[in-house]
Parts: structure tokens; sequence; C-alpha cells
């Protein structure tokens, strides 16, 4: 059983993030389009999961994966789906569309992170190229929505630190505070295989690597890769990744024109072969090697944020409980 899957329900974006393999239409250029997934066949995934005990009561479904999940044109079916299973989900969103959702569908939503490359208009002009006071107003309307529709659990803002945005962070800090919304910034990444493993190798075209180096925090990587563990296991090996046509990913990282992209349909493969399959391909071996996959998996966040977190009290809490309560719990956390 497991206890996190990925399941890509939009393979589009509508952000047009440059160093992301979805927003720079990499893909979408080399011949390999995404789309939407199919409702009967999210269904028939979705019970064919249940059915090989491959998810069960433990298990969260994440709804993305490079795409935006909010722009699929059937998203309140997706959740009837989930909702009548049981099963618990979360969501990202680039916050670029409200969305209305049917009262009671949200009750196995655990969490909603809104990704945020900076807090102003010229920092969105680089990354997500969205009108940045309409984001902020659409935060504003999803979260009304999502509540009145039953949503109880965390919101948080995923900050993507770039050099750009360093000195934005604190006013995106104090909007999210008067929402009682999570503050969480982690330094930005290459969401791009192909470009990362140019990076790795000293291949990328002169021109990408000085717009790399104006726009990433590049100081860490280095220093990150050192600390892997020698017999370190990739996370990915425990968790099960879909795509938008019901493909059993490799990992959520690999991109579509890798020829190691998908094991197979899930439709076709038992749940011995996905076990087998995901952990004995080769990318896999050339990723670990390289420390792609524990810098994937260990982005760098500001030690302030960390320490906030280990003695955070959950947002849901906080909107709960008596006043005096809260002042009890801040004491025994050491908090007050």
């Amino acid at each position: 059983m497991y206890k996190t899957v990925t399941f890509e329900i939009a393979g589009i974006c509508n952000a047009k993030c440059p160093w992301c393999v979805t927003g720079n239409r990499s893909l979408l250029e080399s011949g390999y389009p995404s789309s939407f997934i199919n409702i009967e066949d999210f269904e028939k995934a979705i019970d064919r999961l249940i059915e090989f005990k491959l998810i069960g009561d433990k298990t969260v479904i994440i709804l993305y994966n490079w795409g935006e999940p909010l722009i699929h044109p059937q998203f309140n079916a997706i959740l009837k789906i989930l909702n009548s299973r049981n099963i618990a989900f979360s969501i990202s969103t680039n916050a670029s569309k409200p969305v209305k959702v049917e009262r009671g569908l949200l009750s196995q939503l655990r969490e909603v992170s809104i990704s945020m490359p900076g807090f102003s208009q010229k920092s969105y002009d680089r990354i997500h190229r969205f009108k940045f006071k309409k984001i902020l107003r659409n935060i504003d309307v999803i979260l009304e929505n999502f509540r009145k529709a039953g949503f109880i659990g965390d919101v948080r803002v995923s900050y993507h630190l770039y050099q750009f945005n360093l000195g934005e962070m604190q006013a995106a800090k104090d909007f999210c505070d008067q929402r009682q919304i999570e503050f969480y910034p982690y330094v930005a990444y290459l969401n791009d295989f192909n470009l990362t493993s140019s990076y790795f190798n000293d291949s990328l075209p002169y021109e990408t690597l000085k717009k790399l180096s104006k726009d990433l925090l590049l100081y860490y990587i280095e220093e990150t890769i050192a600390l892997a563990p020698k017999n370190y296991v990739c996370p990915q090996y425990d968790m099960l990744t879909i795509d938008e046509g019901c493909n059993v990913l490799t990992c959520c990282v690999v991109p579509k024109d890798h020829a190691e992209y998908s094991i197979g349909s899930l439709f076709d493969l038992s749940p011995e072969e996905i076990k087998k399959l995901k952990v004995s391909q080769k990318i896999c071996k050339e990723c670990l090697s390289s420390g792609q996959a524990y810098l994937a998996h260990n982005a760098p966040c500001p030690n302030f944020i960390l320490e906030q977190k280990r003695s955070k009290i959950p947002n849901f809490i906080k909107r709960n409980i008596p006043e005096p309560l809260k002042l009890f719990i801040k004491k025994l956390l050491g908090q007050d």
C-alpha cells in the first residue's frame, strides 16, 4: 500500500514558468502534448488501485504533478469520485482560476498549497506571467469557496525563493499571517529533468546558463549533494506516480520524452510488476549516482521557517479552539 500517490489530473498548466518542463513548453514543442484526464478513466484507475490494495485509508492522493488541477473542466467530478470512496487528497494551485466546489466534496481534502514566485508584478512577470493583484484576489476567493464547501484543513503558500524576490518575502509572510495561512519559503529549483541533467554535466547552452544564473539560487547544489548518504534511498520508491493517461511513471520527475518515463499502463500491470519495475529502471541508478535524486528531495528552506514548523499549531486548530486554549497550547510549545 502506498501512503502517497501523485495522480496528474491535468497535464496542462496555464503558467509559463521558464524553469518548469510544463511552463517552458519544451515537451509540447518536442511532440509530447498533454491533456486532462478522462473522468471515466480516473474512476476506473482509482477503483483498480483500491482493488489491488495499492491505496487505502492511510493514502493521500496528490492531484498534481506538472499540471494545474483547478483548470480541469470536470474538477468537481474528480472530487465526487474521491469523496464517494473516502480517499484523502491534497491540491496545489497557482491560484490563477477560482473554482466553486459543491458542498460536502472537500471533507477528504487534507491540504491546499498555493505556489507563489514572489510578491510583486515584477516577479510574476518573470515566472508565472499572471496579473499579481488578480492572484491575490483569487487566493481569497478560492479559500472562501473551499471553506464554504466544508474544507477545514491547512493552507500553505509555497513561496519559491529566487534571487529577485528575496526582498519580497516579508510582505508575502504578512499577507499569509493576516489570513492564517502557513508561509513556507524554499529555494526554487530546476523542475526540468533534461535541463538539470545538462547543468550537472556542464552542457547547458551559454545563454540558458546566463539566464539561469540570474534567476535561481545555485550556491547550495554542490554542498547539498555532498550531504547525501552513501546508501541513499530515493523517496520515489515508496511513492506511486500516475499521469493523465493512467500510465504508471518511474517517478514524478522523469519527462515524457525519456525512454523510461513510464513502466506501463496501470490497467495492464499487476501490483507485483509495479513494485518491481519502479525500482529497477536504469535512469534511477543514474539519478542516484549523480546526486539529482537527493537534491530534488532536499530543497533548502530558511532556518527560521524550519524552527517555526517544528512547533507549529495547525491552522485548523487555530481557527476552531477558544482563545484561552490557544494560549495554553502556545505555552506548552514554548511559543509565548
